[in-house]
C-alpha cells in the first residue's frame, strides 16, 4: 500500500462561491489530509511455502547464478561457504533443556547459554540454503539434525526480561531454517510436526506474553527491537504452522500495536530531505540510544518486510516507503558519517533523547543493507545514496559472527549479497 491524499474542498454555499468569483475574492485553498492505509490479512489467506525470507523463485535464481559463476551471487556464495556455520561438518553447540537469556538474575540464577541457540540456528539456516543451491543432501541432513535435536531437547526459555529477546531472535531464525527444509523428503513428517509444535509450545508463548504485557511496564518502555524481534518470531511461526490468526495478530500489531514495534513508532518521525539527500529521512526510535541497536532495528524491519513480501503483503511500501526512509537515515549517520536531523524523543518512562547517539557503535558494519537496497533501489528504482554506501562498505555481505563474534553478530541472518541480489 502507498500513502494516499484525500482532497477535501471546504465550501459554505454555492451562492458564496459565486460571490467570490464576482468580486475577485481569493478562492479557498484545497486542504490535503494524509491518510495512511492499514495493511490487512484476508481471513481465508493461504500461505505460500517456502514463504519467509526466501521463496522458491529466490532459490531458483540463486542456484542459476551460482552454477554459472555470476557476480554478485557467486561472491556472496563464496562468502557464505567460507563461514563455519555453513559446513556439513558443523558441530552443534547445543541443544539445551532450558534456553537462558538474562541469566545470573533474580528470575534465573543459572548463567546465560543463549549462544548455543544463536550459533545452531544460524548453522541450520545456512546449511539449509546450501542444500537448496547445491542439492547436496549432506547439508540438508545437517540442518535437520540441528532442528530435530533442539525440538527434542529444549522445553523452555528462561531469564529476566531479556528472555523476550531470546524467544524473539532465535525464534524467527530457527523457524526460517525449518521453513526452507519443510519440503525436504528426508525430513520425517513426524519430526517436522514435532518441530512445528516445539515452536508453538516454547517460543510463541514468550513472544505473545511480551507483546501483550511488556512485562507490566508502560507500553513504550521497551525499545523497538524488543517488539520487532518478537513480531518477527510470531510471523515466522505463523507461516511455518499455516496459522492465519497468529499472522493477523502480527500484521495488526505492526499497524496499531501499543509498543514500539508499531511501524509508526519504530520510525517515529519523517524529516524532509535536504539538498544533498535523495529522499526524506526517517528517524528510528532507538537513534538517540545507540547505533548498534539502531542498526539492529533496520535489520528486523527488513526481515519483517521481506517475510511479508513473500506472503503478498507490501510492508516495504507502507506509508510511502517509510522503511526505506528509516534505513536511509541510519545509513547517512553510520556509513556516510554525516549529521542527521533529530526530533526530541521521550518515551512513556520519561527517557528523553535530544540528538542521534554518537557512540562506539556508530559506523558498525551489520549485514542488513543488501535486502533493503535490492528491494527499493534495484527492484523499485528508488535512488538512496546512503544505503548504497552502506551496502558497498560491507560487500559481499557476510554474517553469522564473521563481522562480530558477540550476540550482535548473530542478530540478523545476513549474507544478503547472495540471498537478495536481483
Amino acid at each position: 500500500m502507498i500513502n494516499t491524499k484525500i482532497a477535501i474542498a471546504i465550501i459554505s454555499s454555492l451562492s458564496f462561491i459565486a460571490c467570490t468569483y464576482e468580486y475577485g475574492l481569493p478562492e479557498k485553498k484545497v486542504e490535503e489530509v494524509s491518510v495512511i492505509e492499514d495493511i490487512t490479512v484476508p481471513s481465508n489467506k493461504v500461505f505460500a511455502h517456502p514463504g519467509l525470507l526466501h521463496s522458491q523463485a529466490d532459490f531458483d535464481r540463486m542456484k542459476t547464478k551460482v552454477d554459472n559463476q555470476v557476480d554478485p551471487w557467486i561472491s556472496g556464495y563464496n562468502k557464505m561457504i567460507s563461514n563455519s556455520h555453513a559446513s556439513a561438518t558443523y558441530v552443534m553447540k547445543g541443544p539445551v533443556v532450558t534456553l537462558i537469556r538474562g541469566g545470573g538474575s533474580r528470575e534465573e540464577p543459572l548463567a546465560d547459554n543463549y549462544s548455543t541457540a544463536m550459533e545452531d540456528a544460524h548453522a541450520a539456516y545456512l546449511t539449509a540454503i546450501r542444500w537448496k543451491i547445491t542439492g547436496d543432501v549432506a547439508y540438508a541432513n545437517k540442518s535437520i539434525q540441528i532442528l530435530n535435536a533442539w525440538a527434542a531437547t529444549c522445553t523452555s526459555i528462561s531469564g529476566d526480561s531479556n528472555k523476550a529477546l531470546g524467544a524473539g531472535i532465535y525464534g524467527y531464525q530457527f523457524a526460517n531454517a525449518a521453513e526452507i527444509m519443510r519440503d525436504y523428503s528426508g525430513w520425517n513428517a513426524t519430526d517436522l510436526a514435532k518441530f512445528k509444535k516445539w515452536m508453538l509450545d516454547v517460543f510463541y508463548p514468550v513472544n505473545k506474553a511480551f507483546l501483550d504485557t511488556h512485562w507490566n511496564a508502560c507500553s513504550t518502555h521497551y525499545w523497538a527491537n524488543w517488539d520487532l524481534c518478537n513480531l518477527a518470531s510470531m510471523m515466522s511461526i505463523a507461516v511455518l504452522n499455516d496459522d492465519v490468526s497468529m499472522y493477523t495478530y502480527v500484521i495488526n500489531y505492526l499497524m496499531k500495536g501499543v509498543g514500539n514495534g508499531q511501524l509508526l513508532k519504530a520510525i517515529n518521525h519523517i524529516h524532509p530531505k535536504s539538498a544533498n539527500d535523495d529522499i526524506d529521512l526517517g528517524q528510528i526510535q532507538e537513534s538517540g540510544r545507540d547505533q548498534g541497536h539502531t542498526l539492529m532495528v533496520i535489520g528486523l524491519l527488513g526481515s519483517i518486510a521481506q517475510m511479508a513480501e513473500n506472503q503478498g503483503l507490501d510492508i516495504y511500501g507502507y506509508n510511502d516507503n517509510m522503511i526505506l526512509k528509516g534505513a536511509e537515515y541510519v545509513a547517512k549517520y553510520n556509513a556516510a558519517r554525516l549529521s542527521v536531523p533529530f526530533k526530541t524523543y521521550t518515551n512513556c518512562a520519561n527517557v528523553t533523547h535530544t540528538t542521534a547517539a554518537d557512540d562506539a557503535g556508530r559506523g558498525g558494519i551489520r549485514p542488513v543493507w543488501e535486502r533493503i537496497y535490492n528491494h527499493y533501489t534495484i527492484g523499485k528504482g528508488i535512488k538512496a545514496r546512503y544505503i548504497k554506501t552502506a551496502k558497498d562498505v560491507g560487500y559481499p555481505e557476510g554474517g553469522s559472527g564473521d563481522l562480530n563474534p558477540n550476540s550482535g553478530g548473530y542478530d540478523d541472518l545476513g549474507f544478503g549479497t547472495l540471498l537478495y541480489s536481483k
